[in-house]
């Protein structure tokens, strides 16, 4: 394990996570216009339709029995959560950037034939000083959110949302950011039980919002520190076994990563730093995309965190990759939705304004070869939120399955789920229809199946037309085919970011 952090080298190597009135949130910061000056006043977001539901602060609410079409698979049985923001609102103001909101999980629990519903806010110290007080008082990655002098600001973990992810971890579940500290939550009541303590210095450090586990179960993460990256290892119970900085050698924003049998790899987006900080702009005002400028990857040794190798692929961002892994020659295959705009998080100022972010991002194949020029292949245009079998983690794999358009048109949302066969270069598609935005589905393996594509594609997505969200399930062979079952709740609920499938 590395050697216990003084005071002095915390401040060191966390240099650039908070500072002058600001949460430097890992989330990206693009510039941003201003809506109406440093505070955004209050005003529902324009939206065509109904589909103004999809950007407005969430509800608590419990639904002991939803209505259901079709049948849920008898051996399907378990929780799925969803985490995201959905407090937009308090008093005048609303949030610029989609991304600011308090995070908000939702429960669907399947079992018998049907779906028992639970929503809750996570009581984060942020959340519980507003809701208090009835107003923001603490500075938001979006800008516009004066630091309060009334509420105690210490650091990034007094500004956390918990706003982006949710994991299993043992019998918790685990709400994640990514400028500081995942919180403890109890995955069947959803009460909050407080943040996640690794120990000792390393207490508050940024943490990413995708960790990855290894066939063993162990948990690794990262942590994004501008021109270096804070790499974590966790046993299967979540208690740290590691961690080390390393530096990057250049700025670059970093959302997710990606884990082989042997290997971290950390790919850093074109982007750069312009400007300080304001209140003005916020951390999301101040990156900006450099077209002629490669994406870098890093390969970390997942044992050492020593640096194996680097390379680099064509200019652009990427949220999130799909699954990676190792040839016995140190050959690296992995999925990544990319995209040509590195602005691209300047979109996600849109939502809040009565706008829609554009949605440009390109499933790629990656091979990274031991020497020599990686190999980028194009697989899916206009898809986001890979996800695989989990049990095929750090393995060699064929499918991915993802979020995507099926409408050539459609600029809003997206409308379809998407099978994407690697090795065959055909892709299955579902459509929704044009009435619906469909959030990330992921991938639930059958009990006992032995086939990568055994099991069921599980997701929500929002009605807009008929003012519900509901809860799909599909074969996973076939999603194509339609689904198997949905559940539907009897109102609209904001839409997430990332879910999880905790099996009975």
């Amino acid at each position: 394990m590395s050697p216990p952090m003084t005071p002095t080298s915390r401040r060191s190597f966390l240099g650039g996570a908070a500072g002058a009135g600001v949460v430097a949130s890992a989330w990206p910061a693009m510039a941003a216009p201003s809506p109406g000056g440093a505070i955004a006043p209050r005003a529902r977001a324009l939206l065509p339709g109904s589909r103004v539901a999809a950007f407005e602060n969430g509800r608590e609410l419990d639904a002991a029995r939803l209505e259901v079409e079709g049948a849920f698979p008898a051996d399907l049985k378990g929780v799925f959560h969803r985490n995201g923001p959905a407090m937009f609102e308090r008093g005048d103001v609303r949030y610029r950037h989609w991304f600011d909101g308090d995070g908000f999980v939702q429960r669907w629990r399947i079992e018998n034939g049907g779906v028992r519903y639970r929503s809750r806010f996570i009581q984060t110290s942020k959340f519980r000083t507003e809701a208090a007080a009835g107003a923001f008082l603490f500075p938001v990655s979006g800008g516009g959110v004066a630091a309060s002098p009334s509420a105690a600001f210490s650091g990034a973990d007094s500004a956390n949302p918990s706003n982006t992810s949710i994991v299993a971890v043992g019998a918790e579940s685990w709400a994640l950011w990514e400028g500081g500290s995942a919180m403890r939550i109890d995955p069947e009541s959803l009460d909050t039980l407080g943040l996640v303590r690794l120990g000792g210095e390393i207490d508050g450090a940024p943490f990413s919002a995708h960790p990855r586990r290894g066939e063993d179960g162990r948990m690794w993460n990262i942590g994004s520190l501008g021109q270096r990256v804070l790499l974590y290892r966790l046993d299967a119970a979540g208690a740290l076994e590691s961690f080390k900085v390393q530096p990057l050698g250049q700025e670059g924003y970093v959302h997710d990563f990606l884990l082989t049998a042997r290997s971290l790899v950390v790919v850093q987006c074109s982007t750069e730093t312009r400007g300080p900080r304001s209140l003005e702009s916020g951390t999301f005002g101040t990156i900006r995309g450099v077209p002629d400028k490669p994406m870098r990857v890093h390969v970390f040794d997942r044992e050492t965190f020593d640096l194996v190798r680097q390379a680099e692929l064509p200019s652009g961002f990427a949220f999130h990759f799909g699954n990676a892994w190792e040839e016995g020659n140190g050959t690296i295959h992995f999925d990544v939705v990319h995209y040509v705009d590195g602005d691209q998080m300047l979109e996600f100022f849109k939502p809040l304004s009565g706008q829609f972010p554009t949605w440009q991002g390109v499933s790629h194949r990656v091979t990274l070869p031991p020497a020599g020029a990686p190999r980028f292949e194009r697989m899916h245009a206009r898809a986001e939120f890979p996800k695989i079998n989990p049990r095929f983690d750090a393995r060699r794999h064929r499918y991915v399955y993802a979020t995507g358009f099926e409408e050539r048109d459609r600029e809003d949302w997206f409308d379809a789920v998407i099978k994407i066969d690697l090795d065959e270069g055909r892709n299955g598609v579902f459509s929704y229809g044009p009435d619906w935005m469909v959030e990330e589905h992921v991938f639930v393996p059958r009990p006992g199946g032995i086939r990568e594509d055994d099991g069921w594609v599980v997701g929500t997505a929002l009605n807009w037309a008929r003012g519900q969200t509901a809860l799909t399930v599909f074969d996973a062979a076939r999603p194509d085919v339609g689904p198997l079952a949905r559940a539907w709740l009897d109102q609209a609920m904001p839409l997430g970011l990332h879910g999880d499938f905790r099996s009975s």
